[in-house]
């Protein structure tokens, strides 16, 4: 057969490359062909957290290795962070010319193997013979639940499609966002090297990705340790916990510096934040299916294969642990962690059909594929989600080459948004996990409203050190408009945004020479 003929790697390969064209093509036929007046905004789902990530990857790009959080003023913003992706693709952006957008799709082509590569091992793990392994990989990669195929045929809203809605299965995760991919595939692997690889061999390799894990998506990190820690006290008699939990401690420098970071300062609360639970009902159509399959290798006997059972366990201690503490702490941020548990659950599955004929296996990926063919045919659509308006996105651009390190950019959210992805500069207001977000919205509001006066602008401009205004169309050659006369802003011309925006900056003083003692280069 076909399957049995095509080797380990190239079917990690064939399978990688084919699910990362056809997330590239969907990207790129979004950026080539938006609708008229609309630019892609480079992502389809989550793009607030999107543009956040890039804020790091911009950081990078201009050579930075510890990178600090542009959702805060940056008068008390402290570069402490270290983020192995967004440092990666910040420094692939800058080879490419710097053009984050792209190198984030390149960054997602390399995730997407390595999470096809976990797959596969995970696969071979639980039992799944080769003949079966290629039909496996697709049910993994493109299963899901049955929100798509509800959401196409009744009016339920998406965000009741767990499926549509939350990055539980790789498919949505390859599609919409390559961080959470790039999570899962490192979490999938080291896990892997922990249970699966001999030690010690198995024990390095598992603190090494581990600590990368750590240092790409923290809250895998926690998993990792928990999964592996619950499946040797669950599965080891006590006399082998103290060997076999060990290994484990290595993990602590990392975890350290990650608590450290996101509960021992204030820098980095956000990271902290989730949102509520959703309705038990809805996890029934969404996640049901699948787990059912799943059931299956319960029944399956693995009696003289102690590698499969191993695996099987690892693989249950991970599906049960993600939803158990998901639903425990509603509107904590372990909903995070249901992110990626789709893999253990589609292997399980897979593991479930491996003595039925291979079309058992094709089957299930067909009658769990609606969420792959929904979330296609959603992101073929114009959306103004994701196709934004041009001008608010070249008014960004337009300050990229204006904006120095400190600097800061008055605009509505949106566009600050792109402006903390792709310039040095960080604006008041973006996205909605900033911490002061609900006061600096109203102060926004109330700067643009048409009851503030001039001068009131202008003192606002000036308490909040802000270097470069975007406003609604043009206002004179220095905003008096909307300044009043003599303001210390000039009009910047923006390509491509026509008369709907406008963009001031701060004019800066010219440096004193050199020889003068009180030289100095006004910011």
């Amino acid at each position: 057969m076909l399957a049995s003929r095509v080797s380990r790697t190239r079917a990690v390969f064939l399978v990688g490359l084919l699910l990362s064209g056809w997330a590239g093509a969907l990207h790129a036929r979004a950026a080539l062909a938006p609708p008229p007046g609309r630019t892609f905004a480079g992502t389809f789902h989550w793009i607030d957290d999107f543009y956040n990530y890039v804020s790091y990857a911009q950081q990078a790009e201009d050579g930075r290795f510890l990178m600090r959080n542009k959702l805060l003023d940056p008068a008390r913003a402290q570069p402490l962070l270290v983020n192995l992706e967004w440092w990666s693709v910040g420094r692939l952006s800058a080879v490419l010319g710097r053009r984050p957008l792209l190198a984030y799709r390149l960054f997602a082509v390399l995730a997407t193997l390595a999470l096809v590569g976990a797959a596969e091992r995970w696969l071979s793990g639980a039992g799944v013979p080769v003949s079966h392994r290629l039909a496996a990989l697709w049910l993994v990669l493109l299963g899901g639940g049955l929100g798509g195929l509800l959401f196409e045929v009744t009016e339920l809203p998406v965000r009741r499609c767990l499926d549509l809605s939350v990055a539980v299965f790789p498919c949505l995760e390859v599609l919409a966002n390559p961080h959470f991919t790039a999570g899962t595939a490192l979490l999938a692997w080291a896990l892997w090297c922990f249970a699966c690889v001999p030690a010690p061999r198995g024990s390095w390799l598992g603190v090494g990705l581990g600590t990368v894990l750590g240092l790409v998506r923290p809250y895998d990190l926690a998993l990792l340790g928990l999964v592996r820690g619950a499946t040797v006290v669950a599965t080891r008699p006590r006399s082998r916990w103290a060997r076999e939990l060990a290994p484990l401690v290595g993990l602590v420098p990392v975890l350290a510096y990650d608590l450290w970071l996101f509960f021992g300062t204030d820098q980095f609360a956000s990271f902290r934040l989730g949102s509520g639970t959703p309705a038990g009902v809805d996890f029934l159509p969404a996640f049901g299916p699948a787990l059912l399959l799943a059931s299956l290798s319960l029944r399956d006997e693995v009696v003289g294969e102690p590698a499969a059972r191993e695996a099987r366990a690892h693989l249950w201690v991970w599906l049960v642990a993600s939803f158990a503490l998901a639903v425990a702490r509603p509107g904590a941020f372990a909903l995070q962690l249901l992110v990626g548990a789709g893999l253990p659950l589609l292997v399980l599955g897979a593991a479930g059909l491996r003595r039925q004929p291979i079309a058992a296996t094709v089957l299930a990926t067909l009658a769990l594929s609606s969420t792959f063919v929904a979330q296609t045919r959603i992101v073929l659509a114009d959306d103004p989600n994701w196709f934004v308006p041009r001008e608010r996105f070249a008014a960004a651009e337009a300050l990229r080459p204006l904006c120095h390190e400190g600097d800061r950019v008055l605009c509505p959210p949106d566009i600050g948004l792109y402006v903390n992805g792709l310039t040095a500069c960080s604006a008041v207001v973006s996205h909605p996990a900033a911490p002061d977000y609900a006061e600096r919205i109203a102060e926004v509001r109330a700067f643009y409203g048409p009851e503030s006066s001039p001068d009131a602008r202008r003192s606002f401009l000036a308490r909040e050190r802000i270097d470069h205004v975007v406003l609604p169309a043009f206002a004179g050659p220095a905003a008096e408009a909307w300044l009043g006369p003599g303001a210390p802003f000039r009009f910047v011309p923006v390509p491509g945004a026509g008369a709907a925006i406008a963009v001031y900056e701060r004019t800066r003083e010219p440096a004193r020479p050199s020889g003068d003692a009180t030289s100095a280069t006004a910011r």
